[in-house]
């Protein structure tokens, strides 16, 4: 049977260990300014407050506090009720 050794213990030299703290420099610096952008990574299609308009009176959709129309799932009947209805 063949036994396994390990290759022994190799530093880091002084040159890798400068690249790596560049690149996570480098990183760090990337994700701060990525998170403190206003605009963000992507485009945003919703206007920010100071930008849209208010709702007018009896405007319901495309404003600032419009209604969002929302489909959810009706809850479920209760037990008694869900054997009656199937009677």
């Amino acid at each position: 049977m063949i036994e396994y050794e390990p290759d022994a213990y190799r530093p880091v030299n002084r040159r890798r260990r400068f690249l790596l703290a560049l690149l996570a420099l480098a990183t760090a610096s990337l994700v701060i300014w990525a998170m403190t952008r206003r605009e963000g990574m992507l485009p945003s299609t919703v206007p920010m407050p100071n930008e849209g308009q208010r709702c007018a009176q009896g405007q319901t959709e495309g404003c600032l506090g419009s209604i969002t129309r929302v489909i959810a799932v009706p809850p479920a009947l209760p037990a008694s009720a869900a054997a009656a209805a199937s009677r």
